[in-house]
C-alpha cells in the first residue's frame, strides 16, 4: 500500500513539474534542478506522513483485535489504551509505535 501511494504521488508531482515547464518561456537548468530537488523533498515528506498514518491505523487495528481495550484510561493525547497478554498497558503513537505506560 505504501509503495502504491508513493508511486501515485511521484507520478502526479512529475507530471505537474513537466507541465509547468512547458508553459514557461525561460528555462534554465539551475532553476529546474532546484525545483526538482524541492519536489523530491516535499514528496518524501508527504510519503513519510502517509506511511506513518497507514502504519498507525494498521497497528491500532491489530491491537484492537488482539488486546483488551481499557475504557477508563486514556493516553496523553486522548489515545486508546490497550492491555496485552502480559498485563502491560500501552497506547499507539503517531509513528505506529507502542508506548508502554508504567
Amino acid at each position: 500500500m505504501k509503495k502504491l501511494v508513493v508511486i501515485a504521488l511521484s507520478t502526479l508531482l512529475i507530471s505537474g513539474i513537466s507541465s509547468s515547464y512547458a508553459q514557461q518561456k525561460k528555462d534554465t537548468t539551475t532553476t529546474m534542478g532546484q525545483d526538482i530537488k524541492q519536489a523530491g523533498k516535499s514528496t518524501g515528506k508527504a510519503a513519510n506522513k502517509v506511511g506513518n498514518k497507514v502504519g498507525e491505523i494498521g497497528a491500532k487495528g491489530a491491537a484492537a483485535v488482539k488486546d483488551k481495550r481499557l475504557k477508563n484510561i486514556k493516553g496523553p493525547h486522548g489515545e486508546t489504551v490497550y492491555v496485552d497478554k502480559y498485563n502491560r498497558k500501552y497506547y499507539i503513537n503517531k509513528n505506529a509505535k507502542r508506548v508502554y505506560i508504567k
